[in-house]
């Protein structure tokens, strides 16, 4: 959770930019206004979504 929504895009951002060259370090990130919620990559893509949607429905 960040002060306020563009904290949590920069982080996002941050670190798809770091973890774009390293596949182990991979994973899923979805912002949700000051939320910033992280999940392994090693989830499927439509178990990774499942997150996506929780995220969305956060206040």
């Amino acid at each position: 959770m960040f002060a306020d929504p563009s904290d949590a895009k920069a982080r996002a951002d941050y670190i798809h930019t770091v973890t774009k060259s390293m596949s182990a370090l991979a994973e899923y990130d979805y912002v949700h206004g000051t939320v910033l919620v992280r999940v392994s990559h090693y989830l499927t893509p439509d178990q990774a979504a499942e997150y996506r949607v929780a995220a969305n429905r956060l206040g």
